[in-house]
């Protein structure tokens, strides 16, 4: 803690130390994704999601659809589903707290998860 003195108190008084402030700094935008990337991982992160929902959501309406997956109907049991096989299968880390998680389509998710360092695989 710093200290202080004034003119009309020659004592010196605490001052506190900064803080840092409670305030969240908004996030850059992420940067683009590779077009080709999203492209050939696409149907791979679709088939994850039409497994996380026991085919409830096929692949192919995944891929024709640009509205959230909540939208789609993938339950939060099958989100916990997808990002358990996502870790495992591309070996990246999800946070289950991302609302993105809630609110991105089919391609937003891929993109995320592109820049988290999946690859699509053979």
């Amino acid at each position: 803690m710093n200290t202080m003195s004034t003119p009309e108190h020659p004592r010196s008084l605490p001052v506190p130390d900064a803080q840092p402030s409670d305030e969240r700094v908004p996030e850059a935008p992420p940067s683009p994704v590779p077009h080709d990337c999203a492209e050939a991982l696409l149907p791979q992160v679709a088939a994850l999601v039409s497994r996380s929902t026991d085919g409830l959501i096929g692949v192919r309406a995944l891929l024709d659809s640009t509205e959230p997956l909540a939208a789609l109907g993938v339950s939060s049991l099958s989100l916990l589903r997808l990002v358990d096989a996502v870790e495992e299968t591309y070996g990246v880390f999800v946070d289950l707290g991302d609302r993105s998680l809630h609110t991105d389509g089919l391609r937003g998710l891929t993109e995320r998860l592109i820049r988290l360092g999946a690859e699509a695989t053979p």
